[in-house]
């Protein structure tokens, strides 16, 4: 697994999740505190969208595009 981005905030991350999956990418969010949300962003926490290696290069692409 590779790390294809990294955000303050999940809102963020998983947006951009949901976004390499309709392209057909699988993707996983993490380092995402579930038992605080929003803990993160105050404490500026490296949440992570990771994606599996052969997937990193198109993954990257689609993300800058639609930055």
């Amino acid at each position: 697994m590779k790390i294809v981005a990294r955000y303050t905030n999940a809102f963020d991350a998983h947006i951009a999740q949901g976004l390499l999956e309709s392209e057909g990418i699988l993707s996983e969010v993490t380092n995402e505190s579930s038992i605080f949300p929003g803990f993160g962003e105050i404490r500026g926490y490296d949440i992570r969208l990771v994606v599996n290696d052969e997937d990193y290069e198109e993954a990257k692409r689609i993300l800058d595009l639609n930055q």
